[in-house]
């Protein structure tokens, strides 16, 4: 019998980029499109990894990408971050599922290990990082049985991160918690915001 992964990695691609004017996930930066950060961050750390594709870009990711492609269910197709999360856990079983966004070309693998570290105490949920007084919630990991709340929260047309946090069972961990070198967590909503982080040195 094969083996259900213990950990699944998603890297969310399926937002229309409307404020970034392109899709974010091909930006490029130091020579690399910016999803590849993120699958670099991830693929040691897990047993599997997918990415969820807005429709649009489908195929590039297809003709670029060396993993799994989808696109969400289509009965909840377009309905953000938890519709992609949904998808993948219906998709393939594991008991955790380590999210990421396609935006942050700073994310790291010792960032997801890091992550990954908290899921020892089977009583949580979700581990969820707050930096800057700001909640993290697509650069976390959640536990398979939160499936059914994002479920119920899809067809109730409840489409946001916090609704579902509200929900769960959360372990906050802070930059305190983490060891950061700094710019993870950063992401790129814009032009002025890309053609600042071109000027770093990485």
């Amino acid at each position: 019998m094969m083996k259900i992964p213990t950990i699944l990695g998603v890297l969310l691609a399926g937002g229309e980029s409307r404020r970034f004017g392109s899709p974010k996930a091909f930006a490029q930066f130091q020579n690399k499109y910016f999803y590849e950060y993120a699958i670099d961050a991830l693929k040691d750390n897990v047993d599997q990894l997918y990415i969820v594709s807005h429709p649009v870009i489908a195929e590039q990711f297809r003709n670029e990408a060396t993993v799994s492609i989808i696109q969400d269910l289509p009965e909840f197709r377009g309905n953000g971050p938890l519709a992609g999360i949904f998808t993948v856990m219906q998709k393939t079983s594991s008991e955790w599922y380590v999210i990421l966004p396609c935006d942050t070309p700073f994310v790291t693998d010792k960032l997801v290990k890091q992550l990954i570290s908290f899921t020892k105490d089977q009583r949580i949920d979700a581990i969820v990082p707050i930096i800057n007084d700001r909640q993290q919630p697509l650069i976390a990991v959640y536990h398979a049985r939160v499936a059914n709340k994002i479920e119920q929260l899809l067809k109730e047309n409840k489409l946001k991160m916090s609704q579902l946090l509200d929900t769960c069972n959360v372990k906050f961990i802070t930059d305190q918690d983490l060891q950061l070198q700094g710019m993870e967590f950063e992401n790129i909503n814009n032009k002025t915001e890309y053609e600042k982080i071109k000027q770093k040195p990485i």
